[in-house]
């Protein structure tokens, strides 16, 4: 049986919600106990004695322990890590759960929250479930919970949908679209020695060694973007491993070697408004070359410069503005198809 404290609080019956009711001071704040049964009402009491006593807050929010665990948690991670936890929690977490005391988050309440992200992917689920289950392993350190409602959940959701690379015939054509134009480098680095796209976007002219007997490229460098699309240039790889050499095979180089002759920036791809590195819009607007997008229709003029056509009222005419190639094709497939290549 709970212990029973001998100054017991009294507990009268409360009509509204057809149920015993005490209150307590706890932290300075006022807390109603609820119970059908003066018993059910006093042993409550005896729990939350005892969690008082092991220092456990029972008015400390997800929200606000998650902002303190966050500084502390994120402030030796790289860049895309960190945008990770803080999408998942943005996001995710915080709408739905983050006015909820730390204490009275059950097992229930994270059922509901990955019933919520039906139809979204496994992994985006997995994300937000490990999250979770690290905020309040760290909170039960702390000794601010007993219990972790994360332990057992399962993330579920759709598995991601298996990556095709091109064909040997996509490949070639793909290649001849892009020549000349800006997303010619990006294409080729990725098709042809698998960089990532941080590492496309990151990649100087210092470590791209074109006199060499045998050609390659050091990776070295990275861009990521943050939650608002600005880039940071850094030299954090995502693993030891990341940091390799690579051939440059002879399509690669011809396109390296053109493009030097007319560079003006230390980046290989840079930004076409700064020179410097490529913010995520910047690196949109370059890809939609080879996909094509929806804008106000365009039509070159006798010097070859885009102009905008517009209709009577002197207003821009939207349009479909046609990608270079006909096929469908994503940047993550250039990379899978350097991966897939038997050569």
């Amino acid at each position: 049986m709970p212990r029973r404290r001998r100054d017991y609080p009294k507990i009268t019956w409360f009509e509204s919600k057809s149920a015993f009711r005490c209150t307590l001071p706890v932290n300075g704040k006022r807390r109603d106990i609820y119970g059908k049964t003066e018993d059910e009402v006093m042993n409550k009491v005896d729990a939350l004695d005892d969690e008082m006593a092991q220092g456990i807050d029972r008015s400390m929010t997800l929200m606000e322990y998650s902002s303190r665990w966050g500084a502390i948690k994120m402030s030796g991670l790289k860049p895309k890590s960190r945008e990770v936890y803080k999408n998942v929690l943005k996001n995710h977490i915080l709408p739905r759960l983050g006015a909820l005391p730390l204490c009275e988050i059950k097992p229930l309440h994270i059922d509901e929250l990955l019933a919520s992200m039906d139809g979204k992917s496994s992994s985006l689920r997995s994300k937000v479930l490990y999250t979770l289950s690290q905020i309040f392993e760290s909170a039960i350190e702390n000794d601010l919970v007993q219990k972790n409602p994360c332990r057992k959940k399962k993330a579920g959701g759709e598995k991601a949908k298996a990556k095709t690379p091109l064909t040997k015939e996509q490949q070639n054509t793909l290649c001849e679209a892009v020549e000349g134009t800006r997303a010619e480098l990006f294409v080729l680095l990725r098709l042809y020695a698998g960089l990532r796209r941080e590492e496309a976007l990151g990649l100087l002219w210092g470590n791209v060694y074109l006199d060499a007997d045998a050609p390659y490229i050091d990776v070295r460098h990275t861009v990521t973007f943050d939650s608002g699309g600005r880039p940071t240039h850094s030299e954090s790889l995502k693993s030891d491993a990341a940091y390799r050499s690579i051939p440059i095979p002879p399509r690669l180089y011809d396109a390296l070697r053109r493009t030097r002759a007319e560079a003006k920036s230390i980046f290989v791809i840079p930004s076409a408004n700064t020179g410097r590195e490529m913010s995520l819009s910047a690196f949109r607007r370059m890809w939609d070359v080879v996909t094509g997008h929806w804008a106000s229709e365009k039509a070159k003029d006798k010097d070859g410069r885009w102009i905008i056509k517009k209709d009577s009222c002197e207003r821009p005419v939207k349009g479909f503005v046609p990608g270079v190639v006909a096929f469908h094709v994503e940047p993550h497939q250039l990379r899978h198809t350097y991966i897939m290549s038997p050569e």
